[in-house]
């Protein structure tokens, strides 16, 4: 049974690969068992166990959203101003605050100005400096205000201690920043 809005850790979707396997296997076996013991078409065997498995299987159960971060109202060469905000997401986690503590599944944004890198390695933890700006109340959106050109931004996720998540949970982009 595929549920939604469950917390992290307790429905099917953050169940591991080999645990939904077993569930998928109990849940399609009784109908295998039947197409065995009893005689009927090849064809409708065939459509039996395919709609036995696409019920258990489909994609919505088999496994949880990607883990990513992404910015909603940038993308990758857009011109923005000198002053803007910038919206972001996170799937496959949730946001909370750094205050709140170590939880499973959880953490908050960073944005990074102008690294050398794309991504903070996993497990490392993320600078307090000018460059290093950290949204540790689990906001979803930041104002930065950078001088005109071109700038690299990345956004990388990381635990309430600002250890990153590493390259699954980071997404760079490129912005050019008009002139005042």
């Amino acid at each position: 049974r595929c549920t939604s809005g469950s917390s992290p850790g307790s429905s099917p979707l953050s169940a591991p690969a080999s645990l939904l396997s077993a569930r998928m296997m109990i849940a399609v076996l009784p109908t295998l068992v039947g197409l065995v013991l009893q005689p009927m078409p090849r064809r409708e065997a065939l459509a039996s166990a395919a709609a036995a498995v696409l019920t258990v299987a489909s994609p919505a159960c088999a496994k949880g959203p990607k883990n990513s971060v992404y910015f909603t109202n940038v993308k990758d060469g857009d011109t923005v101003p000198s002053t803007f905000t910038y919206k972001f997401e996170v799937t496959g986690y949730a946001l909370s605050p750094a205050a709140a503590g170590l939880k499973e599944g959880t953490g908050h944004h960073h944005m990074i100005i102008d690294a050398p890198t794309a991504f903070v390695k996993s497990g490392e933890a993320i600078p307090m400096d000018a460059t290093h700006k950290h949204y540790g109340k689990a906001q979803s959106e930041g104002e930065l205000e950078l001088e005109p050109g071109k700038h690299k931004i990345t956004l990388q996720f990381a635990n309430a201690y600002h250890e990153s998540y590493g390259k699954e949970f980071a997404k760079t982009i490129t912005v050019n920043v008009n002139g005042a």
